[in-house]
């Protein structure tokens, strides 16, 4: 059994966007925008899409980026779902891959062959062992699927902890998951259960996996404005991005098409908690302006549309 044809819509990415279309001024519904959106009733599916996340962003810059995102989570969420259900479900088969025109559509590759954020969410969604936390009847449960020809063994951590990282509760655990096979543990109802549901979140780890669960949606939470340090460095044929947290910084994106067209990073969509760092390279024509790369319309976070960085 496995589900077939679903998705959700997104945007291209902004430079194949300004490519095809000239509007001015650029808006959600402005002309070109509607002539690129096929979807019946789209832009209204996609804004009762966000609300219950994230308010409806005011500019069309903000707009690409919730919708972006927005699209990269609901992907991430059903493929993460139907893994969890297996042997249940034991494959999924997404709408779709990529796009023949530039459009607003359901793909996770645009036509000009950038990939969208929902890209680089579907490649984690998708790796071969994977920890995600999901609801059920009885309560929350760590969800461990492998899809290895190994068995996976070990501790398994689960933590609730607030926004500035601190251990409100722990639990740990053996546990294996024989190879080709998934397995499913209940979180313990001290680690479960939020004291202040806006301001803490869940985070299971694994032989270096990990997965999170946000107890509120982000337009209810207390996520911080974003704040981190950062060095840009040159290596071979583009620079690295090494970026630490300050502060919880949640789905962290770099759009590098908007620091240079042909401009490609590769990976994106990390959550941090504060001290945390993660490093990216980013590949393009050199030399890559660094101030372009940390700028706040191209290094993205769902912080931004809870908190405006400025």
């Amino acid at each position: 059994r496995f589900v077939a044809e679903f998705g959700w819509q997104g945007p291209p990415a902004w430079t194949t966007l300004r490519r095809a279309i000239s509007d001015d001024p650029l808006t959600p519904e402005s002309p070109g925008m509607l002539v690129h959106q096929k979807a019946i009733e789209g832009d209204v599916k996609l804004t009762r899409g966000l609300v219950p996340h994230l308010r409806v962003p005011q500019s069309m810059v903000d707009w690409h980026w919730a919708m972006s995102l927005n699209q990269a989570r609901a992907v991430r969420t059903g493929v993460e779902w139907f893994r969890s259900l297996y042997p249940l479900c034991t494959g999924t088969i997404l709408w779709q891959l990529n796009d023949c025109w530039p459009v607003v559509s359901w793909s996770i590759v645009d036509s000009d062959g950038r990939c969208k954020p929902a890209f680089y969410a579907l490649r984690r969604a998708y790796a071969d062992r994977l920890v995600t936390v999901q609801p059920s009847d009885a309560g929350l449960q760590v969800a461990l699927v492998n899809d290895t020809p190994q068995p996976w063994s070990g501790t398994l951590s689960v933590s609730r902890r607030s926004y500035d990282g601190e251990v409100l509760a722990e639990e740990e655990s053996e546990v294996s998951v024989a190879a080709r096979s998934a397995a499913r543990v209940e979180v313990p109802r001290s680690v479960a259960g939020p004291d202040d549901p806006g301001a803490e979140l869940l985070l299971a780890e694994l032989a270096g996996e990990r997965g999170l669960w946000f107890f509120a949606e982000d337009r209810a939470s207390a996520l911080p404005a974003p704040r981190f340090s950062a060095t840009v460095t040159p290596v071979d044929g583009g620079v690295q991005v090494r970026l630490t947290a300050q502060v919880l910084l949640r789905d962290l994106a770099l759009l590098a098409d908007r620091a240079h067209p042909d401009a490609v990073v590769d990976d994106m969509l990390a959550t941090l908690l504060p001290g945390e760092t993660v490093t990216w390279t980013v590949r393009g024509p050199t030399p890559l302006d660094p101030d372009r790369l940390l700028a706040p319309d191209v290094l993205r976070s769902a912080n931004q549309l809870v908190q405006p960085s400025s």
